[in-house]
This record gives structure tokens, C-alpha cells and sequence, in this order.
């Protein structure tokens, strides 16, 4: 009995010292590169993908269609903007997921917060 107590104790202790282990964080919407509505923050790890062909991602470096971030064309172009997130979710989802059936590690297809919450990687 005495172990039980004192195991909750070091729980809650630990709880409100480094927070809940379940607790999270929680994307919020914004005008983001200059967005028509708010959008979810995205990032992208550029470190964790250097495997990969870039104009897998980077169509614009072969058809010269623009240049610099994806947000510049994707966000503020009229005709590309409403598109947005069914081609980011198909593009990221879908190369994910084609990883996984070959039995590749290509990391976590619908961890929604590991592209939707900012991180320290380029």
C-alpha cells in the first residue's frame, strides 16, 4: 500500500513538473504566408527527406512555374490556393504511405502534428 501511494505521488510530482505526458499541443489557424483564410502552420523537414529526389516536391525547379517557398504560389495564386490541402495531404500522405506497403520506414503518414506544429529542423 505504502508502494502504491508513493509511486502517485512521483507520478503527480512528475506531472507538474514536466507537464502531462498526454497533454499537447494544439495548431491554431492563421493568415499564414499571406493565406485568403487562416490556414494550419506547416513545416517540413527538409533534413529528414535529403533521400529524396527534390523535384519530387519541388515541381517548379523543372517547369518554371516560380520559385522560392511552396506558400508563394500555393497560398496566394487564386487558382491553386483552393486546392492547398488536398495537394499537400496527397503528396506528403500518399509518399508516406507508398514507404510503409514497400516495408520502408518513410516515418509516420497521420501523425497530423508532426507536419502541423513547428519544429527546429529545416
Amino acid at each position: 500500500m505504502k508502494i502504491t501511494f508513493a509511486v502517485l505521488v512521483l507520478v503527480a510530482v512528475l506531472i507538474v513538473v514536466f507537464g502531462s505526458p498526454v497533454a499537447s499541443e494544439v495548431p491554431v489557424k492563421s493568415h499564414q504566408y499571406g493565406s485568403p483564410e487562416p490556414i494550419l502552420p506547416m513545416n517540413f523537414a527538409h533534413l529528414d527527406h535529403v533521400s529524396e529526389n527534390c523535384v519530387l516536391c519541388h515541381h517548379n525547379y523543372t517547369d518554371d512555374t516560380g520559385g522560392g517557398l511552396c506558400m508563394n504560389c500555393h497560398v496566394t495564386d487564386q487558382d491553386v490556393w483552393p486546392l492547398l490541402e488536398n495537394q499537400f495531404h496527397d503528396l506528403c500522405r500518399d509518399c508516406h504511405a507508398e514507404k510503409a506497403a514497400a516495408g520502408v520506414d518513410g516515418g509516420p503518414p497521420r501523425e497530423c502534428m508532426a507536419c502541423h506544429l513547428g519544429d527546429d529542423l529545416p
